[in-house]
């Protein structure tokens, strides 16, 4: 039960970091107008789970992308070529995520 807890602070803690990013916190304002416009909307049920769940896939992503990144700069802060595709492809998986979004919704209105 303590390492549940434990665990529980350590991703709190990654939370708190990762909220200072410039891209998480677009992409949670862009949360703070989706979600309501998903209450709002006239879109079956399965249709909104499925874009919800897209939404929190590009946090996850992010999330993901953000650590490559703080470890990447660990490694060096000067300009490597390697590293740059490494960030490159971890932010790439980020874009393909939002334009998962971006299709479902497109889908959402013109279906």
């Amino acid at each position: 039960m303590i390492k549940i807890f434990i665990n529980l602070k350590n991703s709190i803690n990654g939370l708190k970091t990762t909220l200072k990013e410039h891209s998480f916190v677009i992409e949670i304002v862009g949360g703070f107008i989706l979600i309501p416009y998903l209450v709002i909307a006239e879109l079956d049920n399965v249709f909104k789970l499925i874009i919800l769940i897209a939404y929190f896939l590009i946090l996850a992503f992010e999330l993901i992308n953000t650590a490559i990144e703080k470890l990447s700069d660990k490694i060096t802060k000067d300009l490597d070529s390697d590293i740059k595709k490494i960030k490159d492809i971890s932010s790439a998986s980020v874009f393909i995520t939002v334009i998962l979004l971006i299709t479902l919704l497109f889908l959402a209105h013109y279906l």
